[in-house]
């Protein structure tokens, strides 16, 4: 049954009921430091003051060493490292101030970072036992404030500030724990609201966030890491573990979900309200703490990747102001681990939740990336974009159109968080020409757990309903009528099919209610299309998406200006072209009561290459679909919502280790694959022994097949 906000209150006051049940003490380590780190090991992985105090002598930390400002923790943590009397009294002068709340994600960090600095700064001499007292009580006010809030904001599992308030709570209780007598409660509630409510949402999130990877790392992610890093040392309980063995290992997925997210660019792929889609900030942080928690060695490679790529330009587009703690906690400078590049290029994340797939050519600039969305709604900077793709190469080709310029401004509320705005499915009139039909829109921000989430039908808005990879070719379907009002759309499946690293397949099947509107596909770009009969072609930066309409045979292909919706435009403040300049609107223009079915080839490849003339052949007793393509021949066959087939046959069958293409084996071959391995040194076709990389050892391989396999 759908949930009314009397449903809302009811969830939020059982809420609170649980949470003051009397639970169990939590058994805190009673010295200090306990935040973090200690100053002796502990458990199976443990960060000791020795460590700490190395790496701030090593000249490799020394551009974030000049970092430890801007905050108390960071003051606190170098006066505790190297015995900085003026450090100290700075951080000192900061504790005693009292908190100045706006009612924002901010007040947790606070808090947060006033525990932090009270735990290191407990033995300091001009820390004196007045002083501590006094800290302590403002730590213990701070907590009660953040869980007042937590109640007070709607307590919704998925909001960007409810993470905040109780890592906040709960970094407060464990810093005073032994030294203020509510500490005990403010322990044992966030870490029943953490564990049991917040945590599954991120459960069933995967590894995703539905807020863009701006809200997501910046505060979801770091929130959710620095919870379960201050509770392992404060209390030797490894909640790290237990997610990895029983609950999706979604908290390493949130590292792997930022490294396939990061476009070719180094920008992270567009949804949600995403105003920072560089890759320094909050990324470091994030995977940072996830690569040490699980000793997970593509993770400590991909630090490395961060730092030396970003760090190189300027230090501070990798660490944010007040977070140069971080760097000395997670960061280790001898540990490279091992490439992250060995990673497949192709991922699926959140079936039932989020539902995004991520495709990608390789791991190397000007590589073609893939993004595709499908699945619920989950809060307000979210966007209702269910069945958007975007298409990168070289250069952002078919995008989500316009950007986040302030949470209630015309441009975001009327535009840039609508369907609209995205490479997804419309309905149009031909008697209301401003007619938009679009995907409904709606707030949701009160659901106290995920019970109550998944029990109300409104954020049911898409899911991934199939998705198959067999290693040269992969194939992901989603549903999404639901997101639509049930009068427009009876059925709306997208399917992506994606072969050789070069065709994209899309194939939108819709079922209107009844037929007095017409369905539409729209693709968003940044630099104005060539368009010719049946086909128009989005070329920037050296690479192209041509996209092929094989069906509806008489489907019109039209312009629109960006920022249009019917007789409106919504534009941004600043609307640079890389936010967008237009939209193609491929139409049906014949009603039917049976359905239309849209299939679209993109081919995308660089300026340079020649393109294809992909043909559609369609059987007439099976209805199944066949798209003939230079490299072979792609069957879809059953219902779009239940494919009984799924079926890629090659033109021809090539000779395995026949890199230069002329039917036999011999040293061309090897000239031929190490001329491409520096070219596209992460391109798969390369891995050609099948251990999940490539290195040296496939040309060895390839070397000895030639020689004795041939």
């Amino acid at each position: 049954m759908r949930s009314t906000p009397k449903n809302a209150i009811i969830w939020t006051m059982l809420l609170v009921v649980l949470s003051a049940l009397p639970a169990s003490a939590v058994e805190v380590f009673q010295g200090h430091p306990r935040l973090f780190f200690r100053d002796s090991t502990w458990g199976e992985r443990s960060i000791t003051t020795e460590q700490l105090r190395l790496r701030l002598e090593d000249s490799r930390y020394s551009a974030y060493r000049n970092r430890l400002t801007y905050s108390a923790c960071n003051y606190a943590l170098k006066a505790y490292l190297t015995g900085d009397t003026v450090a100290a009294e700075q951080a000192i002068a900061m504790l005693r101030t009292p908190f100045a709340f706006n009612q924002t994600t901010t007040d947790g960090e606070r808090v947060m970072w006033a525990a932090m600095a009270f735990d290191w700064l407990y033995n300091h001499p001009s820390f004196t036992d007045e002083i501590r007292q006094e800290v302590a009580a403002s730590l213990a006010s701070g907590a009660s404030y953040l869980r007042n809030q937590y109640i007070s904001q709607g307590a919704h599992i998925f909001h960007t500030r409810m993470p905040a308030f109780v890592v906040g709570a709960a970094m407060a209780g464990l810093a005073i724990d032994g030294h203020h007598v509510s500490a005990q409660g403010h322990i044992q509630w966030a870490d029943s609201v953490m564990t049991n409510h917040i945590f599954a949402g991120r459960e069933l999130q995967d590894g995703t966030v539905h807020n863009s990877l701006a809200y997501g790392r910046r505060y979801t992610m770091w929130h959710t890491g620095h919870f379960m890093s201050a509770w392992y040392s404060a209390t030797g309980q490894d909640k790290w573990a237990q997610i990895r063995a029983d609950h999706g290992d979604w908290a390493w997925r949130e590292a792997l979900f930022m490294m396939y997210a990061r476009g070719p660019d180094s920008l992270f792929v567009r949804y949600g309200d995403n105003y920072r889609r560089t890759s320094e900030r909050f990324t470091f942080r994030a995977i940072g703490e996830r690569a040490f928690a699980y000793d997970e060695p593509i993770g400590k490679n991909y630090l490395h990747y961060i730092f030396e790529t970003q760090a190189a330009q300027n230090d501070n587009r990798v660490v944010e102001e007040g977070n140069a703690y971080n760097v000395f906690l997670w960061w280790d400078a001898d540990d490279r681990g091992y490439s992250f590049r060995g990673l497949p290029g192709r991922a699926m994340f959140s079936q039932q939740g989020t539902g995004m797939v991520l495709w990608r050519s390789g791991w190397d600039e000007g590589e073609t990336h893939i993004f595709f969305k499908c699945g619920n709604y989950f809060g307000d900077h979210g966007h209702f974009d269910q069945g958007h793709l975007e298409v990168f190469r070289h250069k952002p080709l078919l995008i989500e159109s316009g950007y986040y310029d302030s949470f209630g401004g015309s441009h975001r509320m009327n535009y840039y968080r609508t369907s609209m705005a995205h490479n997804t499915i419309r309905a149009k009139s031909a008697s209301a020409p401003t007619y938009l039909g679009q995907q409904r829109m709606f707030s949701n921000q009160s659901e106290a757990t995920l019970e109550s989430y998944l029990a109300d039908p409104v954020n049911e808005t898409g899911n991934l309903i199939d998705y198959r990879d067999n290693g040269t070719w992969c194939y992901a379907a989603g549903e999404f009528a639901s997101a639509y009002n049930a009068s427009l759309m009876d059925k709306v499946v997208r399917e992506l099919v994606w072969i050789g690293e070069r065709y994209l397949v899309v194939v939108d099947n819709v079922k209107m209610d009844g037929t007095a509107y017409l369905p539409s596909v729209m693709w968003h770009y940044s630099a104005r299309p060539t368009l010719e009969p049946g086909r128009f072609t989005v070329s920037d930066g050296g690479g192209k998406a041509v996209v092929t309409v094989l069906a509806p045979a008489d489907a019109a292909i039209d312009t629109v200006p960006a920022y249009k919706l019917g007789s409106q435009s919504y534009p941004p403040p600043n609307p640079l072209p890389k936010y967008g300049t237009g939209r193609v609107e491929v139409s049906a223009t014949v009603s039917s009561s049976d359905g239309y079915t849209f299939i679209e080839v993109i081919e995308v490849v660089d300026d340079s290459v020649a393109t294809s003339e992909p043909v559609l052949e369609t059987d007439p007793q099976s209805g199944a679909i066949s798209i003939v393509l230079p490299q072979g021949t792609l069957v879809l066959a059953g219902e779009p919502d239940a494919r009984t087939e799924v079926s890629f046959t090659p033109s021809q069958p090539q000779l395995r280790g026949d890199y230069d293409g002329d039917g036999v084996l011999g040293t061309g071959d090897l000239l031929e694959f190490v001329k491409l391995s520096i070219m596209r040194k992460s391109s798969p076709e390369l891995d050609f022994n099948l251990d999940g990389r490539v290195s040296v050892s496939d040309i060895l391989d390839l070397l000895i097949y030639i020689r004795y396999g041939g």
